[in-house]
Protein backbone atom coordinates (compact mmCIF):
# COMPACT_ATOMS: atom_id res chain seq x y z
CA UNK A 1 0.00 0.00 0.00
CA UNK A 2 1.41 3.26 -0.52
CA UNK A 3 1.72 6.04 1.76
CA UNK A 4 -1.03 8.84 0.06
CA UNK A 5 -3.67 5.08 0.41
CA UNK A 6 -2.80 4.64 3.89
CA UNK A 7 -3.06 8.18 4.61
CA UNK A 8 -6.09 9.02 2.54
CA UNK A 9 -7.10 5.18 4.90
CA UNK A 10 -6.46 6.87 8.12
CA UNK A 11 -8.48 9.79 7.52
CA UNK A 12 -11.35 8.41 6.03
CA UNK A 13 -11.20 6.63 9.45
CA UNK A 14 -11.11 9.03 11.48
CA UNK A 15 -14.17 10.89 9.75
CA UNK A 16 -16.30 7.82 10.54
CA UNK A 17 -14.87 7.89 14.02
CA UNK A 18 -15.93 11.54 14.41
CA UNK A 19 -18.93 11.14 12.60
CA UNK A 20 -19.85 7.98 15.09
CA UNK A 21 -18.85 10.15 18.25
CA UNK A 22 -20.88 12.86 16.85
CA UNK A 23 -24.04 10.19 16.10
CA UNK A 24 -23.33 8.98 19.90
CA UNK A 25 -23.48 12.75 21.17
CA UNK A 26 -26.78 13.95 18.97
CA UNK A 27 -28.75 10.60 19.90
CA UNK A 28 -27.55 11.02 23.63
CA UNK A 29 -28.62 14.90 23.89
CA UNK A 30 -31.82 13.75 22.16
CA UNK A 31 -33.12 10.92 24.63
CA UNK A 32 -32.18 13.40 26.99
CA UNK A 33 -34.21 15.67 25.74
CA UNK A 34 -36.74 12.93 25.35
CA UNK A 35 -36.39 11.88 28.74
CA UNK A 36 -36.83 15.62 30.00
CA UNK A 37 -39.66 15.77 28.35
CA UNK A 38 -41.17 12.77 29.08
CA UNK A 39 -40.54 13.70 32.63
CA UNK A 40 -42.10 17.26 32.59
CA UNK A 41 -45.00 15.44 30.81
CA UNK A 42 -45.94 13.18 33.76
CA UNK A 43 -44.86 16.33 36.00
CA UNK A 44 -47.48 18.05 34.36
CA UNK A 45 -50.11 15.24 34.31
CA UNK A 46 -49.63 14.67 38.13
CA UNK A 47 -50.34 18.32 38.19
CA UNK A 48 -53.73 17.92 36.87
CA UNK A 49 -54.65 14.83 38.01
CA UNK A 50 -54.42 17.01 41.45
CA UNK A 51 -56.08 19.98 40.10
CA UNK A 52 -58.86 17.97 39.06
CA UNK A 53 -59.55 15.99 41.77
CA UNK A 54 -59.19 18.59 44.27
CA UNK A 55 -61.60 20.70 42.06
CA UNK A 56 -63.96 17.94 42.12
CA UNK A 57 -63.66 17.57 46.08
CA UNK A 58 -64.43 20.96 46.22
CA UNK A 59 -67.53 20.96 43.99
CA UNK A 60 -68.76 17.94 45.93
CA UNK A 61 -68.23 19.93 49.06
CA UNK A 62 -70.43 22.70 47.63
CA UNK A 63 -73.14 21.02 46.60
CA UNK A 64 -73.37 19.26 49.89
CA UNK A 65 -73.54 22.28 51.68
CA UNK A 66 -75.57 23.66 49.36
CA UNK A 67 -78.47 20.81 49.70
CA UNK A 68 -77.36 20.85 53.65
CA UNK A 69 -78.57 24.70 53.62
CA UNK A 70 -81.47 24.00 51.30
CA UNK A 71 -82.79 20.97 53.27
CA UNK A 72 -82.46 22.14 56.56
CA UNK A 73 -85.33 24.65 56.18
CA UNK A 74 -87.23 21.78 55.16
CA UNK A 75 -86.25 19.75 58.52
CA UNK A 76 -87.65 22.61 60.60
CA UNK A 77 -90.83 22.49 58.94
CA UNK A 78 -91.15 18.86 59.01
CA UNK A 79 -90.34 18.73 62.56
CA UNK A 80 -92.76 21.41 63.28
CA UNK A 81 -95.72 19.72 61.33
CA UNK A 82 -94.60 16.26 63.11
CA UNK A 83 -95.14 18.42 66.28
CA UNK A 84 -98.42 20.08 65.38
CA UNK A 85 -99.82 16.75 64.42
CA UNK A 86 -98.64 14.77 67.37
CA UNK A 87 -100.37 17.59 69.63
CA UNK A 88 -103.90 17.49 67.31
CA UNK A 89 -103.95 13.26 67.28
CA UNK A 90 -102.94 13.66 71.55
CA UNK A 91 -106.01 16.34 71.54
CA UNK A 92 -108.62 13.78 69.58
CA UNK A 93 -107.02 10.50 70.69
CA UNK A 94 -105.33 10.87 73.99
CA UNK A 95 -106.66 10.58 77.42
CA UNK A 96 -107.76 13.59 77.56
CA UNK A 97 -109.12 13.59 73.72
CA UNK A 98 -113.09 14.65 72.85
CA UNK A 99 -113.27 11.84 70.70
CA UNK A 100 -111.91 9.27 73.63
CA UNK A 101 -114.70 11.37 75.90
CA UNK A 102 -117.62 10.39 73.45
CA UNK A 103 -116.77 6.99 72.51
CA UNK A 104 -116.22 6.28 76.95
CA UNK A 105 -119.76 8.31 77.18
CA UNK A 106 -121.22 6.01 74.41
CA UNK A 107 -119.17 2.94 75.95
CA UNK A 108 -120.67 3.13 79.05
CA UNK A 109 -124.13 4.91 78.66
CA UNK A 110 -125.59 3.38 75.53
CA UNK A 111 -128.98 3.71 76.14
CA UNK A 112 -128.46 7.40 76.80
CA UNK A 113 -126.36 7.39 74.15
CA UNK A 114 -129.35 6.35 71.72
CA UNK A 115 -131.73 7.58 73.51
CA UNK A 116 -129.42 11.30 72.68
CA UNK A 117 -129.19 10.43 68.62
CA UNK A 118 -133.09 9.97 67.95
CA UNK A 119 -133.73 12.81 69.86
CA UNK A 120 -131.50 15.14 67.46
CA UNK A 121 -133.06 12.92 64.11
CA UNK A 122 -136.40 13.85 65.37
CA UNK A 123 -135.50 17.67 65.79
CA UNK A 124 -133.58 17.96 62.24
CA UNK A 125 -136.26 15.82 60.35
CA UNK A 126 -139.04 18.40 61.51
CA UNK A 127 -136.74 21.32 60.89
CA UNK A 128 -136.12 19.81 57.47
CA UNK A 129 -139.55 19.34 57.03
CA UNK A 130 -140.45 22.85 58.13
CA UNK A 131 -138.00 24.98 55.83
CA UNK A 132 -138.43 22.82 52.88
CA UNK A 133 -141.84 23.50 52.62
CA UNK A 134 -141.91 27.39 52.45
Amino acid sequence: MSKDLKDTVKEVSDKVDTAIDQGKDTLKDTADKAKDSLHDFKNDAKDSYHDLKNDAKDSFHDLKNKANDHFSGFQGKAEDFAATAEDEFNRLYGDEGKLESMVNFVRDRPFLSLGVAALVGIVLTKMIRCCGHK
